[in-house]
């Protein structure tokens, strides 16, 4: 790609000499220096015939107002492309606490999960380390499903199927796949908490009936090793729905391929263990106005650590246990990985030096999570080298 110098920085000879060297420029006198750059048509001479005697002082000192002005205007832009933006000052997100065990979570299972994995992936983090979780490009936190159909195998000497009329074989499988993701994901994660497994393939035959509605379905085989899992998915394909309804019964076969994701996933809090949890006097609103009340030393303790690795960033949740009078007994990291030790144990020991609202005059735990977002600066360099404007 060229690369256009601007030569105009360079010229900073006095303007007295410039002027003599464009009155006598006519006769082939050439007054630069060896290494000047070659004179651009905004310092030329006026054209037209070399001034006189009578008014050579006029247009010497037309000239030089001229390089004046050209001088000032280069100083100008001088200083706008070597001055850059303010970075934003560092400021670190304080959530609201919850008491232990009892994270807030949505009810819908759908907007539950999706939140699951968003939280997974800021307790997981980041940073510039090769051992960092995130840093691979192929890092995915959340659950993988990935969802195939095919029309089952006819017995032998059986003529082939028919292409069905309405609903083809592309729309069961694009419907399969849109309709059938969150519900064997669910079926999935609900079996992790209970058996961890590395995932696997699962078969399902079902049939479609001409009312777009499936009519049967049985497990063929399952790699899982949560049983309840495969169980779980062939259910959900019972209630699947296809449309536009097929001229005939379809007879097929779903692949559902499902692995846990790249982070760990958040503990789901027992309802049980919620509702026996004694809130009382519990405010969160008051517990975090304690921290956001040294914000200021928070942000220097992520400060710190982002100044020695700028990509840091990610949530770190600190379980603090409350003595009766409001004093912090002990503070720990719960759910989350924070990717820098020397700002957690600096978050730790700020927490540990405040008082807290007493809640219900007896010791109490919760969780005081706080966020630290991904540099804004890289971001910004990232999206740039990702520009093909820019190159």
């Amino acid at each position: 790609m060229p690369t256009f110098l601007r030569f105009l920085r360079a010229v900073k000879a006095p303007a007295a000499s410039l002027v003599v060297c464009a009155l006598i420029a006519g006769i082939g006198v050439n007054c630069r220096p060896a290494h000047t750059p070659p004179a651009t048509p905004l310092l030329a001479p006026p054209t037209g015939p070399l001034p006189s005697a009578a008014n050579s002082s006029t247009a010497s000192a037309q000239i030089a107002a001229q390089l004046d002005a050209l001088d000032a205007g280069i100083e100008s832009d001088s200083g706008a492309a070597g001055s850059s933006p303010t970075p934003e000052p560092l400021h670190v997100i304080v959530d609201l606490p919850y008491p232990a065990d009892a994270r807030p979570r949505a009810q819908d299972p759908k907007q539950a999960a999706a939140e699951d994995e968003e939280l997974a992936r800021w307790n997981a983090g980041g940073s510039s380390g090769p051992n960092s979780a995130s840093s691979p490009s192929s890092f995915h936190p959340g659950t993988r499903v990935v969802v195939d159909t095919r029309p089952a195998k006819r017995r032998a000497g059986a003529p082939p199927p028919v292409p069905p009329r309405g609903l083809t074989y592309q729309r069961v499988q694009a419907q399969a796949r849109s309709n059938g993701y969150w519900p064997f994901r669910q079926c999935f994660e609900r079996g992790q908490r209970d058996k961890k497994g590395s995932g696997g393939e699962t078969r399902v035959a079902f049939s479609i009936g001409t009312r777009g509605k499936v009519t049967a379905a049985r497990l063929l085989d399952s790699k899982l090793e949560n049983a309840a899992s495969a169980a779980c998915m062939v259910r959900e394909v019972l209630k699947l729905e296809f449309s536009p309804a097929p001229g005939s019964k379809l007879r097929m076969v779903a692949t559902i391929q499902v692995y846990p994701g790249d982070a760990e996933s958040p503990v789901v809090p027992d309802a049980a263990v919620v509702a026996s949890l004694p809130h009382g006097d519990f405010d969160p609103e008051a517990m975090r106005a304690r921290v956001t009340a040294k914000q200021a030393e928070f942000d220097a303790c992520f400060a710190e650590a982002r100044h020695s690795d700028p990509a840091l960033w990610g949530r770190l949740a600190l379980a603090v246990i409350l003595e009766i009078d409001g004093s912090v007994h002990r503070v720990s990291e719960v759910e989350s990985h924070f990717p820098s030790a020397s700002a957690t144990r600096c978050a730790q020991s700020l927490l540990a030096s405040l008082i807290f609202p007493s809640v219900n005059g007896k010791p109490f735990s919760f969780v005081m999570p706080m966020r630290l977002s991904p540099n804004p600066e890289l971001e910004s360099s990232e999206a740039a080298d990702e520009d093909p404007s820019t190159e």
